[in-house]
């Protein structure tokens, strides 16, 4: 699976998600206080964008109907649904992130 890169890193401030398309893939990239995560970037139940959402301890939330997804695990907090966890890796400033082809 290739590797694709956002740098800086730091832009990605503690605490937030952002969201990315990267190789034609919608992402929400962020941060917790653990380190950095990707997952796949629309709510599979309204079809929201979770990069637009907000940060919660682990989990990236929903900005439409505020489900909860844990961003280690991908499983929705609220009702079993879940969201694909993609790789991430940190090298000084650069974020690298792997997605399946």
């Amino acid at each position: 699976m290739p590797w694709h890169t956002i740098s800086p890193a730091s832009k990605i401030r503690e605490g937030a998600v952002l969201p990315f398309t990267i190789a034609g893939r919608l992402l929400a990239v962020g941060r917790t206080a653990t380190g950095y995560f990707a997952v796949d970037g629309i709510c599979p139940h309204a079809g929201a964008s979770l990069g637009e959402g907000e940060v919660e301890k682990e989990c990236v939330i929903c900005p439409v109907h505020g489900y909860a997804y844990d961003v280690r695990t991908g499983r929705g907090a609220d009702d079993g649904g879940c969201v694909r966890v993609h790789r991430v890796e940190l090298d000084e400033d650069d974020l690298r992130i792997e997605l399946p082809d």
